[in-house]
């Protein structure tokens, strides 16, 4: 699902999430991976995560290989009930390694 390393090393995959991506696979989701991922995004924002996770997914957006989906998800974090002044930031800079 070409999911950048960081989903799983920042905690963003959990056992729920994942089960649900993974039931909804089948043959062929590869080539268009990234309504998987954009599903994700949705999931967590959802959640109403708290800054320190709309921090890590802002930062996930630049990672993303969709900048075009990445770009709407961004618009999403900036609606969301934690968003601040940090959380802007994240949206407007670029994140790099």
């Amino acid at each position: 699902m070409r999911f950048p390393p960081q989903w799983l090393s920042w905690g963003l995959l959990p056992a729920e999430l994942a089960a649900i991506q993974l039931a909804g696979y089948v043959p062929g989701h590869e080539d268009a991976a990234e309504h998987d991922r954009h599903g994700a995004f949705q999931w967590w924002l959802r959640q109403e995560p708290p800054k320190e996770i709309l921090l890590k997914l802002a930062r996930l957006t630049w990672l993303d290989p969709d900048p075009l989906m990445a770009e709407y998800v961004r618009e999403s974090i900036a609606k969301a009930r934690a968003y601040d002044e940090d959380v802007q930031r994240a949206l407007v800079k670029p994140y790099a390694p």
